[in-house]
């Protein structure tokens, strides 16, 4: 029999020992994205959300869907444009999948109110429902789940080790101030219910091949809109009908992405990239 590593079996324990339903919050720690080793939209990549602006300030955005069959097949489109908004600054370039290169180095920081413009990966869905609730109410979901539970956290300490990352803070010793986080469910209870549906954007995370820093932001999702003239503090909003639509969509076999640009960063970089056509 082959002998466990003391870390291998302390994670043992812990699973046998945790319940079902927080082990959900514990998968942001136990499961690590896979580190990209190159910049740009994986080969793996089936499914992309493309979201355009008419300027790098304008808050109004166009939110179009695609996949496509393999690496080799064009894109083609998966439902209709929807509305949405952005960063009530607009963009500025995040950290995430495309290259340092393609920028004009005006990259967006902490609390700038501008949303991050690039390639980003997606990664855990979270809602106000537990899973068994929003697999029911969704008819399947096919992306890792998150229930928004009281002890959920997004991390805004950029001194922490768990910065820009959801976590429960029953699961994890806290290392953080307080001030910066997010507290998750109250957020979605209270703030026009922007998180009772949401995604987590993969941008300035140590698994993009631009690794993590301390001031380019954290905790930008997906989620709903407060009106349709309303900017967020950094992240896309749509209504929650959308939301709920995309989170339906969204696949994590088919590795799905986020492009977000101006329009006339989209028109320089759509041969570069592989960026489907929008209209």
């Amino acid at each position: 029999m082959r002998r466990l590593s003391l870390s291998r079996l302390i994670l043992s324990l812990v699973l046998l020992f945790t319940p079902l339903s927080e082990l959900g919050a514990l998968a942001q720690a136990a499961e690590p994205t896979p580190k990209a080793t190159s910049y740009g939209i994986p080969a793996s990549s089936q499914q992309l959300i493309l979201v355009l602006t008419d300027s790098w300030q304008a808050i109004p955005a166009k939110l179009y869907r695609y996949q496509r069959a393999s690496a080799d097949a064009s894109w083609s489109t998966a439902g209709q444009p929807i509305a949405a908004v952005v960063g009530r600054k607009g963009l500025g370039w995040g950290r995430g999948l495309h290259s340092p290169a393609d920028t004009n180095g005006d990259y967006r920081v902490e609390f700038d109110k501008r949303a991050p413009a690039g390639i980003f990966a997606l990664g855990t869905v979270f809602g106000l429902a537990s899973e068994s609730q929003a697999r029911h109410w969704l008819g399947g979901l096919r992306m890792p789940y998150l229930e928004l539970t009281e002890s959920i956290r997004c991390i805004g300490d950029h001194d922490s080790q768990h910065y820009n990352t959801l976590v429960d803070i029953h699961q994890v010793k806290s290392d953080w101030r307080d001030a910066p986080n997010e507290k998750m469910r109250e957020i979605a209870v209270t703030d026009e219910k922007a998180y009772q549906w949401g995604v987590f954007i993969n941008h300035n995370l140590d698994a993009n091949p631009q690794p993590r820093d301390k001031i380019s932001g954290s905790c930008i999702f997906l989620h709903i809109w407060k009106t349709p003239d309303t900017g967020t503090a950094g992240c896309t909003a749509m209504t929650r009908e959308h939301m709920v639509e995309i989170v339906r969509w969204l696949d994590q076999a088919r590795h799905p992405v986020l492009v977000q640009l101006p329009r006339s960063e989209y028109t320089r970089l759509q041969a570069a990239w592989g960026l489907p056509v929008a209209n």
